[in-house]
């Protein structure tokens, strides 16, 4: 796959019609499904998305074929199973886990964003100080790192990953960004 940094260049299965319909042998459905999945997050890493709205995005270019009159659309029930299929790899979430219609994506597992994090704080010399969480995910010092941007929901279980390393504590705030982290710059 081509990426430049605004185009995403499907791979050829994208253009496939009878991808768009769920298949009925269970073979051939655990290879679309996996399939499905890899172009999921593909598609994601190259955007910095991390949240999936179900509803809205079946009319996004992700899960709609129009090619040479051929047109073609993934159905919510297939888009739910697919997701589900993700969920069960540990590659996204149900959020809430009591609805369908909206899923956290992993492209980047919350233990690899907090090992990333924590390199940060161990590259910039942050060892022993307190930062926001705004501030590691949309302050001066975490631009250029991929981190910058990243989602909140995400951001805080991989801050609690560290937690639970004994690498870092979290200080309650008034809201969520304005919590406070110290890191003690122990490799974990």
């Amino acid at each position: 796959m081509e990426n430049s940094e605004n185009s995403f260049s499907f791979p050829s299965i994208h253009n496939f019609p009878p991808f768009y319909t769920l298949q009925p042998t269970q073979t051939t459905w655990q290879n679309q499904a996996a399939l499905w999945s890899e172009i999921i997050l593909s598609y994601y890493r190259h955007h910095k998305l991390y949240r999936l709205n179900l509803s809205e995005s079946l009319n996004s270019d992700l899960f709609n074929l129009n090619s040479q009159g051929i047109r073609r659309k993934l159905k919510l029930d297939t888009l739910q199973a697919i997701i589900d299929t993700m969920v069960y790899r540990g590659t996204a979430e149900w959020d809430p886990p009591s609805k369908k219609d909206s899923a956290i994506i992993y492209w980047r597992k919350p233990e690899d964003w907090a090992n990333l994090i924590n390199n940060w704080v161990l590259e910039t010399g942050m060892s022993n100080s307190i930062v926001t969480v705004y501030e590691i995910a949309h302050g001066d010092s975490a631009e250029g790192f991929e981190f910058h941007g990243l989602d909140q929901t995400i951001l805080m279980k991989a801050l609690d990953i560290l937690v639970k390393k004994g690498v870092a504590q979290i200080f309650q705030g008034t809201s969520t960004d304005d919590m406070g982290v110290k890191f003690f710059g122990v490799n974990g």
